[in-house]
């Protein structure tokens, strides 16, 4: 088949209208981080539904070529991604079910896991255990941490996932020199 076949010879869709509509998800991550941190008050839904129906008018309005097809195909997916983990996040908060509001039971022999190097916690968007772990492996190593600043601590590594474009990441925890150090792997 030819590269220059045409699947939908009565789209409109041009790479600048893709640009666009990428830039408009990275805005919209960008105030959606801001809303789940704390930053803002009211969550950008309007701008949300807006954009939904604009993916939604390029997809079911089809491509010309086969790579267009496939931009397009790859934007939708990147906006699907995003538009799921905001609303579990927006239903989540609606509900009263806020990450680090459950108690969790104090992990045994802190101390002593402290001394013996780094921890390595798979994280993904997908699973708030996965964030649990990872904010009792950050307390043991400081020890003294409460409810608040375990919902901080989960908040601030999503919002550093979700920046870097990132549904699945390792993440090393070790205290150094009396420092904590945090590392992100993809």
């Amino acid at each position: 088949m030819p590269a220059d076949e045409r699947l939908n010879p009565a789209s409109t869709a041009t790479e600048q209208q893709i640009a666009q509509l990428e830039k408009r998800i990275d805005d919209l991550k960008q105030e959606y981080i801001l809303y789940f941190s704390g930053e803002t008050r009211q969550p950008p839904e309007k701008k949300r539904e807006d954009l939904e129906k604009a993916v939604r008018k390029l997809v079911f309005g089809g491509a010309k070529t086969a790579r267009m097809d496939l931009i397009i195909q790859n934007v939708a997916q990147r906006f699907s991604l995003y538009n799921n983990l905001w609303l579990k996040q927006l239903n989540e908060r609606e509900s009263g079910m806020l990450p680090g509001k459950k108690k969790a039971a104090p992990p045994p022999a802190a101390a002593a896991r402290a001394d013996k190097g780094p921890r390595e916690i798979f994280l993904t968007l997908n699973d708030e255990d996965t964030f649990e772990r990872f904010a009792s492996a950050y307390q043991e190593l400081l020890p003294g941490g409460g409810d608040e600043e375990r919902e901080q601590i989960i908040t601030s590594i999503k919002a550093k996932m979700l920046t870097h474009n990132l549904v699945e990441a390792r993440v090393s925890v070790s205290k150094q020199h009396g420092k904590l150090s945090i590392r992100i792997k993809k």
